[in-house]
């Protein structure tokens, strides 16, 4: 039997609650992202990361992105959690991000602001495979930087003709206003399927 380890990093238990289900339907451990280890990692076969999407970047890829080299070799299949995740353009700017693009900004300035290649590990990073499940929202336990981070989502939004306002971004309004919750555990089937 292949063993399995589903590592997640969240704010507000959305994303653990699709790391547990995933967990429930494939035996899997289930570590929080400030746990994990490429010791803990090294007898599984099958690795599975999930990050709640924050800013547009998955939480916890930093991490995943170290790890990486020690895990190469395994299965990896990794998720993301978000409101706005159903819309494609939405989730191909997150691959592109997360995935993609150059880790290091280092690289970069070496270059003089070129472009450089990525190397073999980079571009093996950028392949993987990545699912996108609906998240919640509940506006009464955001605070702090959240909150004002919503308030600027709300702005830019509220800021462009109603023409132009997409239905997507008119449900988020929706839920910054009155709070959703999207989570559906049969969303995790094409991902339980891939294991």
């Amino acid at each position: 039997m292949k063993k399995i380890a589903v590592i997640y990093a969240g704010k507000y238990g959305t994303t653990e609650r699709y790391a547990r289900w995933i967990a429930e339907e494939t035996g899997a451990e289930v570590i929080p992202v400030r746990e994990v280890s490429a010791e803990e990692l090294a007898d599984r076969d099958i690795i599975i990361f999930g990050g709640a999407i924050h800013a547009g970047t998955i939480m916890g890829i930093g991490t995943l992105k170290k790890l990486y080299p020690k895990i190469a070799e395994k299965k990896i299949l990794t998720f993301a959690v978000g409101l706005s995740v159903s819309d494609k353009e939405i989730q191909a700017e997150c691959r592109e991000l997360n995935f993609t693009k150059q880790s290091s900004g280092f690289k970069r300035l070496l270059s003089g602001g070129k472009p450089t290649r990525m190397t073999a590990r980079e571009e093996q990073f950028s392949q993987l495979p990545c699912w996108f499940f609906p998240g919640a929202y509940n506006p009464s336990s955001i605070s702090g930087v959240d909150r004002k981070l919503m308030a600027v989502v709300r702005r830019m939004i509220e800021g462009k003709r109603p023409d132009e306002i997409t239905s997507s971004e008119r449900q988020l309004l929706e839920a910054i206003d009155h709070g959703v919750d999207c989570t559906d555990r049969g969303a995790i089937q094409p991902l339980v399927e891939a294991i």
